[in-house]
């Protein structure tokens, strides 16, 4: 049903507790089911014949939100995304996969994204870099884009943004696996890319992942080289391209996104962001490599309510340590922060407070 190595994985993370404190689905439902262990146990019984792969198994792969919090903590190296992405695969091939994330593949095949709607287009000409908006923030975060793109023109730097962006193909990946049709739809995309021949600065970091990590293994590589947004505004920042604002008087905290964070690495340039901006800085309990996840994008499409209440647990992290302002300046994080933000306490776009 999944690879050799995948086993190898789940086999190893079915005798193993140690990371369940960290899964932010665990934290919400207080269900074993969702631990990183019950699943490795869940395939292993299905590879040796005692329990068969049906719809209730399927559903609990899909209640993951892919963050990499178990792997970032695991001192023997496991990951189990690796066997939940794949048995996501196994539940769309045999026709297992919940209905709600059934809908949001047709979405993605019918117009690229799963809101199921077109895309907006942000088309600009350009000869410096090439800006990859993505489809959440198009969708659902178009002001950071808009504000991303202004802060650029602001530096200097000619932006191009091409009319008609195709997908990344993240966004199916993550609902289906690495399957071929998310490998053609990178070919088309990584075409598209290297035909401007301009570096590609990306704003969502879950587009960077795959364009990053997987395009080039699948002989897809981005020529000129890919960059975040947010490490490519604050090298304008160090370089004197833009300048710093005075303080504002007001604390804020940084979320660090769950691959901004634990695929990049990536956590200084964002607080240099907020520190020009204005902005005096705290830090939440979990934060940089351990930061929790807020939800993502596709998670939000066939959860919404499981998503709202994990956001929710990110602003009862914020409040517990007396902030009010919390920092994002990715497009998947501000969708899902933004869907129940506390009275009293504000959600900023550091891309828009920068200028």
């Amino acid at each position: 049903m999944i690879s050799q190595n995948a086993l190898h994985h789940a086999e190893k993370c079915r005798f193993c507790w140690m990371c369940r404190h960290l899964c932010p689905v665990q934290h919400q439902t207080g269900k074993e089911l969702n631990t990183p262990r019950a699943k490795g146990l869940l395939l292993s019984m299905v590879h040796k014949e005692a329990q068969q792969f049906d719809k209730d198994m399927a559903q609990a792969m899909y209640e993951c939100l892919l963050c990499d919090a178990c792997t970032n903590d695991c001192a023997t190296g496991y990951q189990p995304p690796l066997f939940i992405r794949e048995a996501r695969t196994e539940a769309v091939v045999s026709e297992l996969a919940p209905e709600s994330v059934m809908h949001l593949i047709d979405n993605v095949e019918r117009t690229g994204n799963i809101y199921g709607v077109e895309k907006p287009g942000f088309g600009r000409e350009g000869t410096d870099v090439l800006v990859y908006i993505g489809e959440a923030a198009a969708v659902k975060a178009p002001e950071m884009a808009e504000n991303l793109l202004k802060l650029l023109e602001k530096a200097g730097v000619s932006a191009k943004v091409l009319e008609k962006e195709p997908a990344s193909g993240v966004m199916l990946g993550d609902l289906m696996g690495y399957t071929e049709e998310v490998r053609q739809m990178a070919a088309v995309c990584a075409k598209a890319l290297n035909e401007t021949k301009l570096p590609v600065v990306v704003l969502d970091s879950y587009d960077a992942e795959i364009m990053t990590q997987k395009y080039p293994e699948w002989g897809f590589e981005i020529a000129a080289g890919v960059t975040t947004a947010t490490a490519f505004t604050a090298k304008l920042l160090a370089e004197g391209k833009l300048e710093a604002k005075a303080p504002l008087g007001v604390t804020g905290a940084c979320h660090d996104d769950d691959r901004l964070a634990r695929t990049f690495h990536e956590f200084e340039p964002v607080r240099r962001m907020a520190k020009a901006a204005g902005y005096d800085l705290t830090e939440m309990f979990n934060h940089g490599k351990l930061a929790k996840s807020c939800g993502t994008a596709v998670a939000w499409g066939y959860m919404p309510e499981l998503v709202t209440r994990i956001a929710g647990g990110r602003w009862t992290d914020l409040t517990r340590i007396g902030c009010d302002t919390m920092l994002v300046a990715n497009p998947e994080t501000w969708q899902c922060l933004s869907l129940c933000v506390p009275e009293g306490c504000r959600l900023v776009d550091l891309f828009g407070a920068l200028l």
